[in-house]
């Protein structure tokens, strides 16, 4: 599988993930890794994260998509 972005610049780069959101497949250069926690629910409905945290691979248009829509939840 070839990287997406990299395709659309007229390159032939080979992907080493797969986005998260939209399943386009990335270079390394076209990646965007973050950590995101799992949680568990335990009594009374506490919401525990747990370690280690899973690691989370998206394109760069899909992980400034994520921002934005976070920087307007928080506003």
């Amino acid at each position: 599988m070839n990287c997406y972005d990299c395709e659309t610049q007229a390159t032939t780069i080979t992907a080493v993930a797969v986005c998260h959101d939209c399943g386009a497949g990335v270079c390394a250069q076209h990646a965007s890794v973050s950590e995101h926690h799992l949680t568990v629910t335990r009594a009374l409905n506490m919401r525990i994260p747990t370690d280690p945290p899973q690691r989370r691979v998206r394109c760069l248009v899909c992980a400034d998509a994520v921002t934005a829509a976070n920087a307007k939840k928080y506003k």
